[in-house]
């Protein structure tokens, strides 16, 4: 059995030696990405507007607290005239014992034993009622207008008027809950905490010419916000106790912080022409035995440098004819294709990682259709490195011909 595994071995290292080694590259550069919702192109400026929704909660606040707080001081004044009522009838049977009492005392009434008679005790009262105090509300801090301005700015465009109209509803937080851990033991244990929370934001987007763009409730799921571990759950309740007040504030400024950061961002990947970063896989091949491969060297430069020149333009114009210098060094490479002879220079496996780098240039030259049929010809191959990278690549391309099709 061992020998049969080494033979196994031997074998395929001698197959890895002989076979082409294809060179995975990671090539970066930036290029616009287009909005989902195109703005008219007339309009290239746009103002933020601030809503205050929090504030509505702090009316609501107020308002129950009054009612709270009316209610308890009715109950307080129902409560004390009972109790009044209570004392004053004890107080009349008192009397009435007392002058009961001092009648027969000053008869000259004893005790049958010769003793004076006893004077009555004192009665005891209940117990009267607090009165109420109604701890008031944690209202919400206000939000500077001049803040959101400055975390909202749609890339593409200019503030200023005239323009589109980016409206911005800070919502209250709301569902707060501090969450427990334990972890380790003995010395070692550590108590972390975090609270949950949920404080949404809402997005509407308006054009003067096409009426309402986008409009949208975002973060209204639930969020962590992490706190401080100790090493035992009496020192946070410890911290709790002289630091809530500061607490729920620093927990409200940085859920709006983040929830303003997520709403920009979604409003650019709705609408604004952001500048993205792409790491593409592109592929080169390695000199093997007695082939050259200096064009696919050479096709690789092109490519690299055809793709790092898309960025110029929104439409990528002006990399149309570096990209299709690129594209058309490999489709000469390609004309030398032989899957059936894994030996050949051009063989199944050199194919298809080309066709891989042709799929990435079809798609920055806006030719999605062949960059579709040439992804359907890689998952149909058998590669299965360049399968894989056309399955990884599949979605993006689709998201790249969806946004392209709303712009061009």
């Amino acid at each position: 059995m061992k020998k049969i595994l080494l033979l196994v071995i031997v074998f395929l290292s001698i197959v890895n030696i002989n076979a082409q080694t294809i060179n995975d590259n990671k090539v970066s550069f930036t290029y616009t990405q287009l909005p989902l919702i195109k703005i008219d192109e007339a309009f290239n400026t746009y103002e933020v507007r601030v809503q205050h929704g929090y504030q509505q909660a702090n009316q609501d606040s107020l308002q129950l607290f009054q009612m709270r707080q009316q209610a308890a001081l009715e109950n307080y004044e129902r409560e004390i005239m009972q109790y009044e009522a209570q004392k004053k009838n004890i107080d009349r049977i008192h009397l009435e014992n007392l002058a009961n009492w001092q009648q027969k005392v000053n008869s000259g009434e004893k005790n049958p034993d010769g003793t004076h008679l006893q004077r009555p005790n004192t009665p005891f009262y209940p117990t009267p009622p607090q009165y109420p105090i109604t701890k008031p509300p944690r209202l919400h801090s206000e939000v500077l207008d001049g803040n959101v301005n400055q975390a909202i700015n749609l890339q593409g465009f200019q503030k200023g008027m005239g323009g589109s109209m980016i409206t911005i509803n800070v919502l209250p937080i709301r569902d707060i809950k501090i969450m427990e851990s334990k972890s380790g033991s003995g010395s070692l244990t550590k108590y972390k905490y975090s609270a949950n929370y949920i404080l949404p934001i809402e997005v509407l987007v308006q054009s003067p010419s096409q009426g309402t763009l986008l409009e949208r409730q975002i973060m209204t799921s639930q969020q962590t916000y992490k706190m401080k571990e100790y090493k035992s759950e009496f020192e946070h309740d410890l911290y709790m106790l002289d630091n809530e007040a500061r607490f729920f504030i620093e927990l409200e400024q940085y859920a709006r912080s983040r929830a303003l950061n997520e709403a920009n961002a979604f409003i650019n990947n709705q609408l604004g022409y952001v500048k993205r970063t792409r790491s593409a896989e592109i592929y080169s091949v390695k000199r093997f035995k007695n082939y050259e491969y200096s064009d696919a060297t050479e096709a690789f430069s092109l490519t690299v440098q055809a793709l790092q020149s898309v960025s110029k333009d929104r439409d990528r114009s002006g990399a149309k004819f570096e990209l299709e210098t690129a594209l058309s060094a490999w489709e000469t490479i390609m004309e030398e294709s032989n899957t059936y002879d894994n030996k050949a220079r051009i063989n199944d496996k050199i194919s298809a990682m080309i066709q891989c780098n042709i799929a990435e240039i079809y798609v920055w030259l806006a030719r999605y259709n062949e960059a579709n049929s040439m992804l359907n010809q890689i998952k149909n191959s058998r590669v299965l490195k360049a399968k894989n990278h056309a399955n990884r690549v599949d979605s993006y391309y689709n998201s790249l011909q969806k946004r392209w099709s709303v712009n061009f």
